[in-house]
């Protein structure tokens, strides 16, 4: 399976707004439900922030089966102990747990209203 680039989803080497992270869910999600495997490549990336891994990963872990993404997304490009890796692992975190959103959308709530 030939990896596809992040970067030519979101016509972007900054994956930083949700808007483009919701760019590259939908491509995804469109693999994903025609129950074909990907593997999506962050190879040219220079920027990733929480808010696109949220609005992409996220999102993904909300409205597919975890264990269906596991074995069918595959992420290269990012070490395992590079920042990034963990911004992804949040967000699927976040995607996975209610509790964990509920958590994230309390304390974001307490410094919007700070």
């Amino acid at each position: 399976m030939q990896a596809v680039k992040l970067i030519d989803i979101i016509r972007s080497k900054s994956a930083v707004s949700p808007r483009t992270g919701v760019l590259a869910y939908d491509f995804v999600a469109s693999e994903l439900s025609q129950n074909r495997p990907i593997r999506l490549s962050f190879e040219g990336i220079e920027d990733l922030t929480s808010a696109f891994c949220n609005s992409f990963i996220g999102k993904l872990y909300m409205n597919f089966d975890p264990a269906v993404l596991d074995s069918r997304l595959q992420i290269d490009g990012i070490a395992v102990d590079h920042i990034w890796y963990k911004k992804i692992q949040s967000a699927r975190l976040l995607g996975t747990n209610e509790n964990a959103r509920d958590l994230h959308n309390e304390n974001l709530a307490e410094v919007i209203i700070s």
